[in-house]
């Protein structure tokens, strides 16, 4: 849920929260869901009032405004469907990681401030029926619709795509060295990137840490593709901070190979989908049945 209030000495304030039931959608999840079976479309947007919240990553902006005709319009009208329903995450796990080392709340940690603070003051300043002074009441229900998000960062596109070719080289670079190191010297690996338990270090860490230790145990039996960078990424942020995830069928085996126990998300890939929605509106049912078994014990 994302508030904008008015604020005695800036434009205005800014609050981010996670609540409800959040689903990290991947790029392929988003993709299919807009175009695939329509029933399933139906089904997933109307979870979205009942407590469901889309984790989305400006990492999947470059392809999402890439496409153009029937395809971009059933993409587009799938974001504005999500309509407010969705909190802008991170791309960059590093930054993620830095907040939990402060000791920041988990949606404080993936919450993409700065790029939604932009967004927010363009289109404030934009429509003139918006009052700063009667903020939040005078902002349109649609204002934060993620069709329009989407739209607006449709002309970094380029800048967002060099961005993703950069983290696929920097990761790349990185398990190589590591592997080197490794082959170099075995005990290298458990003294600088030992094994760490979930609760040892909050979730994003312990994510982030344990799968650049699988990759580098990997680098020989599965090669890195260009895409890497940016799906490392998305398994990060996704498996750490929603309850439900979408990811490629390699990430999805990576994070299920992560130490147990654990309190990541479940992970579902392409074939999934229908799964995903149906196990959606189970827990969303259960979860309606328990409060109402408790409403009527306090009645």
């Amino acid at each position: 849920m994302i508030t904008v209030r008015h604020h005695p000495t800036e434009l205005f304030s800014l609050h981010a929260s996670v609540g409800g039931f959040p689903v990290y959608l991947d790029l392929f999840a988003v993709k299919a869901l807009a175009k695939g079976d329509p029933k399933r479309r139906k089904r997933f947007i109307a979870a979205l009032d009942r407590g469901v919240e889309v984790l989305f990553s400006v990492a999947n902006v470059a392809e999402l405004s890439g496409p153009q005709g029937p395809s971009f319009d059933q993409m587009r009208a799938f974001l504005d469907e999500i309509g407010p329903h969705w909190f802008p995450v991170e791309a960059i796990p590093e930054k993620v990681i830095a907040r939990e080392r402060e000791g920041k709340d988990s949606s404080t940690c993936c919450f993409s401030e700065d790029l939604l603070k932009v967004f927010t003051a363009t289109h404030i300043k934009r429509q003139p029926n918006i009052k700063v002074e009667d903020l939040p009441e005078s902002l349109p229900a649609n204002f934060f619709r993620l069709g329009l998000f989407m739209e607006w960062l449709a002309p970094q596109r380029d800048s967002i795509a060099s961005g993703r070719a950069t983290l696929d080289r920097v990761l790349i670079e990185r398990i190589r060295e590591y592997r080197a190191k490794h082959e170099a010297d075995p005990t290298w690996l458990d003294t600088s990137v030992p094994l760490v338990s979930f609760g040892q270090v909050p979730p994003a860490t312990f994510v982030y840490h344990n799968l650049i230790r699988l990759l580098i145990l990997e680098w020989k039996a599965f090669a890195m593709m260009p895409g890497d960078g940016v799906d490392f990424c998305q398994a990060v942020i996704g498996s750490a901070f929603s309850t439900v995830a979408t990811l490629d069928k390699k990430w999805k085996r990576r994070v299920e190979l992560l130490p147990q126990p654990n309190m990541l998300a479940r992970i579902y890939y392409e074939p999934q989908l229908d799964q995903m929605v149906g196990d959606i509106e189970s827990n969303l049912d259960r979860s309606a049945l328990q409060r109402g078994r408790a409403l009527f014990s306090i009645s």
